[in-house]
């Protein structure tokens, strides 16, 4: 059995990667104590959370895989020096993606390749364009991200911004997809996989983020829930989160930043957050099956919708999306579903 096998986000889930935080311990070095352990309380929520949704997927059946971590003595001594923490192996799907047969590695993150090596050895088709160093900075798919390709069996959407640029898109249809594929290419203001998220055949959430996109004739008699406001002011508004130097950068749950931790994130942490107030993550999801789809939060209009569809909704909780800018999409990267091409458009 070929190990990857995935040509939509929605046909029943078999194998999926469950990204990973750093441990609270790659932290130990921090001699602030307050920051140390606000980072730390961070993390460990983090993992615990990602532990629940890997129980939660396991739940229907389907294997989680998790990244390994880089070496930890070789990791503390590069922060030691001062050039900021990269970003740990959170975001799968920022990073790859299975197009049918096939797992692209936009960019090869180390903590994935011992899983990529395994599923080669399996007999899977891996194709990394930055080949066996893992980069190359002269390789065509620099600074794109494999959340910009949302995959509609036959039909598949290339997201062309700030994340994707025309010519890497060509790249990826001449060198990765068969002739037989249909592409569309648009434009959002980010990832296509966050700003709209199919959920089965005909059933489509999407964010005021689609505004340069025609879903009427792209998904012609599809009922469309359009999500206009992301789910993070109601939260402020309750006071759940609580940020006063950079509204809107990243929300810590349940705490309120000190200077100095803020000035710790802000100079050490860049590459871990976004801008968060403009990320809608009710739109950000995993689809188990046609039947079952797991969120990071409730969102009634969107709970309501799914009801709607015969879909029941899954809550496995994220309590730091807010701070990595990450949600349960985000987060996870399938790599088998059981199911093959198919037209739905």
């Amino acid at each position: 059995m070929n190990p990857i096998n995935s040509y939509t986000s929605w046909q029943p889930l078999e194998e999926v990667i469950v990204g990973r935080a750093y441990s609270p311990d790659y932290f130990d070095f921090i001699k602030n104590a307050q920051v140390r352990n606000q980072l730390q309380q961070i993390l460990l929520e983090t993992e615990e959370d990602l532990a629940n949704l890997q129980r939660t997927i396991e739940k229907f059946g389907a294997r989680v895989r998790r990244p390994e971590l880089p070496d930890r003595d070789r990791f503390i001594k590069n922060q030691v020096y001062g050039r900021g923490a990269p970003l740990p192996p959170l975001t799968p799907r920022d990073w790859q993606i299975t197009l049918g047969d096939k797992l692209l590695r936009v960019l090869a993150i180390q903590e994935l390749d011992g899983l990529c090596n395994e599923y080669k050895s399996q007999g899977g088709s891996i194709i990394n364009p930055h080949g066996p160093t893992g980069w190359d900075e002269n390789c065509i798919l620099n600074q794109a991200s494999a959340s910009c390709i949302v995959r509609v069996g036959l039909d598949v959407f290339f997201d062309n911004s700030d994340f994707l640029k025309p010519e890497q898109t060509r790249w990826i249809v001449d060198h990765v997809l068969g002739s037989e594929y249909r592409i569309h290419e648009a434009i959002t203001d980010g990832h296509g996989d966050a700003v709209f998220a199919i959920l089965k055949p005909g059933v489509l959430l999407s964010s005021k983020h689609d505004v340069n996109l025609d879903l009427g004739r792209d998904f012609p008699g599809w009922d469309v829930c359009k999500i206009w406001d992301s789910s993070i002011w109601a939260a402020m508004e309750v006071g759940k989160f609580k940020y006063e130097q950079r509204p809107g950068a990243w929300y810590v749950q349940g705490q309120t930043p000190t200077p100095e931790f803020t000035e710790f994130v802000n100079t050490y942490l860049t590459k871990w957050t976004g801008f968060v107030a403009e990320t809608v993550f009710d739109v950000n999801c995993l689809v188990l099956d046609e039947s079952h789809v797991i969120f990071s939060a409730y969102n009634r209009e969107v709970f309501d919708y799914c009801r709607k569809h015969r879909i029941e909704p899954i809550i496995s909780e994220l309590r730091h999306s807010y701070f990595w800018d990450g949600g349960i999409s985000c987060c996870t990267q399938d790599i088998r579903r059981r199911g093959g091409l198919e037209t739905y458009l």
